[in-house]
């Protein structure tokens, strides 16, 4: 799968948890929720970065 198409579907992935983030957040969805979320997007962005400099 091609970069652009990878990060089109992160950024989709993103979106959605960053709703139920803010569901956790008013007490919609459990707030264990939004902390296994916290730590998801944690650990993307490390990876993320990883990748782009092991890149350059």
């Amino acid at each position: 799968m091609d970069r652009k198409r990878t990060y089109r579907l992160l950024l989709g992935l993103v979106l959605i948890l960053a709703f139920f983030y803010t569901l956790g957040l008013f007490g919609v969805v459990s707030f264990r929720v939004s902390y296994y979320i916290t730590i998801f997007m944690l650990v993307l962005f490390v990876l993320l970065r990883i990748e782009y400099h092991s890149r350059g």
